[in-house]
């Protein structure tokens, strides 16, 4: 299928699924029950999958309604380029909201982390990676001290921890973007699909040719944005497994990080080098970038193509001068354009983190910026989103973390805000030491447009 029509598939996610029957024609088990999966050889061949089950209506945490689709997440945002500088705002208690005094919206504390150990921290996995489930009724948080942990995704309540599942890394795992009762992850050599409700694991694949363990690398993204696809490396091999076939489709030699999966599922991204692959893994283009390795996430246009958001700080080996805290590439043209950077009417960079997981409204990308601590100027300590096809740009408050300049932490990293939306993108996750604290708690981002 063209990437055009596996699009109009992920506009209607709610009837995507694993299929009925592998690529190799056997039968697979009984719908609901999850069967047991062959082994991929090294040509890709694999056993058929069973259906891994739908779900009860209104997912596994029983959300009200079903999230929003194409909504205009800027409606209601500030949306001018003034400083604005940052006032005192109290830490709100856990479960208590602030409003943010320069941008208006609501801030939801939904953690409290007790102040032990040497990095006490509770918040999102990553910006690339999604945080709450396909219908938004659960959240998935990492606790430093203690792992990944499970919790409402209304009403935010700790449901349990999640310390049966041992992914290759803490940012490793992937919610289903249909099934809200599904996550997916790779341990060792297994591919893992895991249901919530359940706690039961099912090993999917394994992939035998590996001589080491298989995962996403040290830079990963996530899967195709109808969770058919994962893009996978083991030493020098670079793989995509396709989940509805038990297949790995394709195998090529990298000396870099695996391809990443691009939304659509039918491009790859080479982080270290630039390129561009087919879904066959063949190099098709290289962006020009200077640094193709700098915080990124892959997004996906409403027509169809697929899109490489990401920090750029300097021109790129051919020329191009978009420089930006969010510059947009085009993977199937590879031409770009600056959505928040100094063409646009921006400053200069500070360090950024960007997420595309507004997979429910396409197009949308999350900014979450650092700059000065004290909040004085545009971009300081600021969350934005934008929209990559109109090029609008709204602010959306502050996040108060110091980031890598945290004094407290044996870790820093641990209080990068790393924001990352919920699928319809009416909500923003994020942490913060709010203000260089001793403790990093989540919080979460209501947008006008957010619907309880």
């Amino acid at each position: 299928m063209g990437q055009r029509g596996r699009f109009c598939l992920l506009l209607a996610l709610g009837a995507c699924g694993s299929s009925g029957t592998g690529a190799n024609g056997d039968a697979t088990a009984a719908a609901g029950t999850g069967g047991a999966a062959g082994t991929p050889d090294a040509a890709g061949a694999g056993g058929a999958l069973g259906a891994g089950g739908a779900t009860a209506a209104g997912g596994a945490g029983g959300a009200s309604r079903p999230p929003p689709r194409n909504v205009d997440l800027c409606a209601g945002l500030v949306s001018d380029k003034a400083a604005r500088p940052m006032t005192a705002l109290s830490k709100p208690a856990a479960g208590a909201t602030v409003t943010d005094a320069e941008f208006g919206t609501t801030i939801r504390r939904i953690t409290a982390v007790a102040a032990s150990g040497s990095n006490p921290a509770i918040r999102p996995l990553y910006s690339t990676v999604a945080a709450w489930n396909a219908d938004e009724s659960l959240l998935l948080l990492y606790n430093v001290n203690r792992g990944h942990e499970l919790y409402d995704g209304k009403t935010y309540e700790p449901l349990r921890p999640l310390d049966d599942i041992s992914p290759a890394d803490l940012e490793q795992v992937y919610w289903h973007t249909s099934d809200p009762d599904v996550l997916f992850y790779v341990d060792r050599k297994d591919f893992i699909r895991y249901h919530v409700v359940a706690a039961r694991k099912e090993t999917l694949a394994t992939f035998s040719f590996c001589t080491g363990n298989a995962s996403g690398g040290s830079d990963p993204m996530f899967m195709s944005f109808d969770s058919a696809r994962i893009g996978l490396g083991c030493g020098d091999q670079s793989f995509i497994y396709d989940v509805p076939t038990n297949t790995v489709i394709a195998r090529q030699t990298y000396a870099e990080n695996p391809a990443q999966i691009s939304p659509s599922g039918t491009l790859g991204w080479l982080g270290d080098s630039g390129r561009v692959t087919d879904a066959s893994l063949a190099v098709v283009r290289t962006l020009d970038l200077a640094e193709p390795y700098g915080h990124s996430s892959l997004g996906i246009w409403p027509t169809g193509e697929d899109t490489w958001n990401g920090v750029v700080y300097d021109d790129g080996p051919a020329g191009n001068t978009d420089i930006g805290s969010l510059v947009t590439f085009d993977m199937t043209t590879g031409k770009s354009k600056v959505v928040i950077g100094p063409k646009t009417g921006y400053p200069y960079p500070p360090t950024t983190h960007l997420s595309g997981l507004a997979y429910l409204n396409p197009g949308w990308v999350v900014v979450s910026t650092f700059g000065d601590t004290s909040g004085k100027g545009l971009l300081d300590l600021e969350i934005t989103i934008a929209n990559t096809v109109t090029g609008a740009v709204c602010r959306a408050g502050r996040h108060r973390s110091w980031g890598k300049s945290n004094t407290k932490l044996a870790e820093s990293y641990w209080a990068e805000a790393h924001a990352v939306p919920s699928p319809s993108g009416t909500r923003v996750l994020f942490a913060s030491d709010w203000g260089n604290g001793a403790t990093v708690d989540a919080y979460v981002l209501e947008l006008p447009s957010y619907q309880p």
